[in-house]
């Protein structure tokens, strides 16, 4: 389950899985768009960056 801010509602609105448009994985975290009961789509940055990785080379 989700809670969002709609604008359209003018309050927060509980949606559940069905209502995921898009996921999607990008540098900053996972980017989630969230389709609300009256259409607006709201999105969500969550989860962690990406780590890079330390190659160490032997000398």
């Amino acid at each position: 389950m989700f809670v969002i801010d709609c604008p359209a509602h003018g309050s927060r609105v509980l949606l559940s899985e069905r209502r995921i448009r898009n996921l999607r994985n990008t540098d900053t975290g996972v980017l989630l768009d969230l389709e609300c009961y009256c259409g607006h789509i709201e999105q969500i940055r969550t989860g962690r960056r990406h780590a890079t990785r330390r190659v160490t080379v032997p000398e």
